[in-house]
């Protein structure tokens, strides 16, 4: 960057917690902070680096703050659980955190779920309850997943118009959860399926004149987008334990096979992808 703003660059990173100051080593060093385990050093001729994939992340968003003459004060980010796969519900969530609360997240490790196991997604998802400004949830169970995909393809349409609706529900739900003052700026981020039917749904159910929808793929990298996964994939997990406990079956042990032909099918798979 221009090596005048490397100063500015500076006091935005000690803005976010757990950012901490250390001296530089050398005359060349502007400023070296550290941050989640890493370390981020600016230099006076406008160079900039970078230590640590959480480091690596934090200077990103600060650099795209400073690109943009300020971030968004709030992101509701919605993603979704099980969508591919035959145990279990589809589940849709959507967080709101605010710009602070991102970078608390992101150096407590959230990121992408299916990177982490499923005990660390309990655990984060504690943290996410805690240190977001709403949160909600959308479960839909085998049962009724099976029910609603049949009726919605006998009206010509598919998965997406189902997961549209329910990213709209989960976001529309979140949105009046938080009172944003009347200059903050909010932003939406949705992992693109369906961009068409995404916006549309979404616009049905709220103002999009208000606020700034972003769809694109790959948004986990958006700690708002990631923090739904993760919400998301907790809600799946505890049906599967709970789901288990009722019907009495160890449902994670059930091949494809073993689900077909098992006489409680419906209760517990998306018997589409079982067929």
């Amino acid at each position: 960057m221009e090596p005048d703003r490397v100063k500015e660059l500076h006091k935005l990173l000690l803005k976010s917690s757990q950012v901490s100051d250390t001296k530089p080593t050398n005359d060349y060093e502007a400023f070296r902070v550290k941050f989640a385990g890493g370390t981020i050093i600016g230099y006076t001729s406008g160079k900039v680096v970078a230590s640590g994939k959480i480091s690596e992340s934090l200077l990103k968003d600060i650099v795209l703050e400073m690109k943009e003459g300020g971030r968004f004060e709030i992101v509701i980010g919605s993603d979704e659980a099980g969508k591919g796969e035959w145990l279990g519900p589809l589940v849709v969530s959507a967080v709101a955190i605010s710009s602070e609360q991102s970078r608390y997240l992101r150096a407590h490790g959230v990121m992408d779920s299916k990177a982490l196991s499923v005990q660390r997604i309990m655990e984060l998802d504690n943290d996410i309850k805690a240190h977001s400004l709403a949160r909600h949830t959308v479960l839909i169970s085998p049962e009724k997943f099976n029910k609603r995909l049949a009726e919605l393809h006998e009206e010509g349409k598919n998965l997406n118009d189902l997961l549209a609706w329910a990213h709209s529900i989960a976001i529309s739900k979140v949105s009046k959860g938080i009172k944003p003052s009347s200059r903050s700026r909010v932003q939406i981020v949705v992992d693109e399926f369906a961009r068409a039917k995404t916006r549309d749904r979404i616009a049905r159910v709220m103002d999009l004149d208000s606020v700034k929808l972003v769809q694109h793929h790959h948004a986990e990298d958006e700690i708002a987008v990631a923090a739904a996964s993760i919400t998301a994939r907790a809600a799946r997990e505890l049906w599967i334990d709970g789901a288990r406990k009722t019907l009495n079956i160890e449902l994670r042990d059930l091949s494809k096979r073993d689900a077909r032909n098992h006489p409680y099918k419906l209760r517990f798979a998306k018997v589409q992808y079982i067929s």
